[in-house]
């Protein structure tokens, strides 16, 4: 178990663990249910940095800090996915021009775009928030956008034939993702009424999967790595609405 979760935390994360492991595919597959937990740790990364600079400055660099340090520690692996993804999506163009975009390693305008706006908008949602109830919903966040990568896991099929979503796309089975889950709610305990928002997160994957299966017949990495970037959003603009 020890085994799929450092594998898992090197996969999700950029933390530098001099650990050397010989892996296949089949442990990816069974450290999945760590989604959630390796979340929680990113989490606490990302409530360390903003708790340093509210203390050196205020909300505002408290809110510049978290997003800084969750880049940093993620290696900005999702926010590629989210500019591939709006590059692609948003082109108008086949199904597999759409694939071809989204492998494309330059930067379009609508992922230009896409990531200005959700980085902009993450800064004021976080600012919105006051002190002390930040920490507990920064802690979650990562969490939640982390089960959600499992349920879309757990849903989808591979768009592509080859990718590196799919060690994960259409394999995860009912019983992993129900585990990842009760991670994901024992965490949660933290913050209680969150856990109303993590429903609202769940379902809003489902119509994020059958969106991109409409698209382009399943999800790639690119569009999970999305999913969690957009689950982060919608997170804090829940969280701001139900509880003011």
């Amino acid at each position: 178990m020890m085994k799929e979760f450092v594998i898992i935390l090197q996969f999700l994360t950029r933390i530098p663990i001099n650990i050397n492991l010989k892996v296949d595919e089949e442990d990816f597959f069974r450290g999945v249910i760590y989604f959630p937990l390796v979340g929680f740790i990113i989490g606490m990364f990302v409530v360390s940095a903003y708790y340093i600079g509210f203390k050196l400055s205020g909300r505002m660099l408290g809110a510049v800090f978290a997003i800084i340090i969750e880049i940093l520690i993620t290696g900005g692996l999702h926010l590629d996915g989210l500019a591939d993804t709006f590059d692609g999506i948003y082109s108008n163009r086949s199904k597999d021009r759409i694939l071809e975009i989204m492998r494309d390693s330059r930067l379009g305008t609508n992922g230009a775009l896409a990531l200005f706006i959700s980085l902009i908008l993450k800064l004021v949602l976080i600012n919105s928030f006051a002190v002390p109830i930040i920490y507990s919903i920064l802690l979650l966040m990562p969490v939640f956008s982390r089960l959600n990568m499992v349920l879309a896991f757990r849903l989808a099929k591979p768009a592509r034939k080859q990718g590196m979503g799919n060690l994960f796309i259409g394999k995860v089975d009912k019983r992993q993702f129900i585990v990842a889950l009760i991670i994901a709610i024992i965490i949660s305990l933290i913050y209680i009424k969150l856990i109303v928002v993590a429903i609202l997160l769940l379902l809003f994957t489902i119509l994020y999967v059958r969106y991109m299966t409409y698209k382009i017949d399943g999800m790639t990495g690119d569009t999970i790595g999305a999913l969690c970037e957009l689950s982060e959003l919608l997170y804090l603009l829940l969280v701001i609405l139900m509880f003011p």
